[in-house]
């Protein structure tokens, strides 16, 4: 039998109190780029080498990831290597199919080949209070600076007016592509991204350690570790999630 959760799901008695957080530094330097994230779920981090016009080698290294087959998705990353550099393209997922890789380090090549042409650092820091009982300001910033603050509630903007009823799921892609550019769309991108993985927060997540999670439909087919010939094998781990509350939460501290 399938279920929407996987077996012994137990929602989280303490949401409504805390605060998801992402934080993704890219590291400009001679002939590659090296990108992390980390969050509340997820502690990542990869190399991707290229020659000035295409990338020529990626390498991921995951250190805090959900399940025991995650590790598996560096192979389809490949797929990266020989690609033109890139800005954050428009539809993401037609340059590698996101549904094939890791989510998460689908993520961060496509950061790390636009950031293939600026020099130095760039980070993005992710805020996304638990959206319990009422709305809440979801933003994200780039060295410090706020690019986007939208008020969410249950995968939709409800404000500022400009943006409200747009979906933070369906659609997405099509729309931040209408309305943003350059800059202004890779952050959208990083903030619709990090909004679709707070929802892990609803969870207590330690109470799916060790079990399977081929029944869990909620998500299946959407990445890597959740496609059919994949997940079969992989079990959930155990001491996987932090509370990132605290806004000097220590996210990729050893990442400079």
């Amino acid at each position: 039998m399938t279920t929407a959760h996987p077996p012994g799901t137990r929602f989280n008695a303490g949401f409504g109190t805390g605060i998801f957080r992402r934080r993704l530094r890219l590291i400009s330097g001679p002939g590659e780029v090296r990108a992390g994230l980390e969050d509340t779920n997820h502690a990542m981090r990869l190399v991707l080498r290229h020659d000035g016009q295409r990338v020529t080698g990626i390498e991921p290294v995951m250190t805090r990831i959900p399940m025991s087959i995650c590790a598996g998705a560096a192979v389809p990353l490949r797929a990266f290597v020989g690609l033109a550099l890139a800005s954050y393209p428009t539809r993401p997922s037609a340059v590698v199919d996101a549904r094939a890789n890791c989510t998460h380090l689908h993520h961060l090549a496509l950061l790390a080949m636009a950031h293939a042409h600026r020099t130095g650092t760039r980070q993005y820091d992710v805020e996304i209070p638990d959206e319990h009982p009422d709305p809440v300001w979801s933003s994200v910033r780039c060295d410090g600076v706020v690019v986007h603050r939208w008020r969410t509630f249950d995968a939709r903007i409800v404000g500022p007016d400009a943006f409200a009823g747009l979906s933070l799921r369906d659609g997405f892609g099509r729309w931040v592509t209408e309305r943003f550019q350059d800059d202004e769309l890779e952050a959208a991108y990083v903030l619709g991204n990090a909004y679709v993985v707070s929802f892990a927060r609803r969870f207590d997540t330690e109470a799916w350690a060790g079990k399977q999670a081929v029944g869990h439909t909620r998500v299946a087919g959407r990445c890597f570790s959740y496609q059919p010939e994949v997940v079969s094998r992989g079990v959930y781990l155990a001491d996987v999630a932090r509370d990132t509350t605290d806004a000097d939460t220590p996210l990729l501290a050893d990442f400079e």
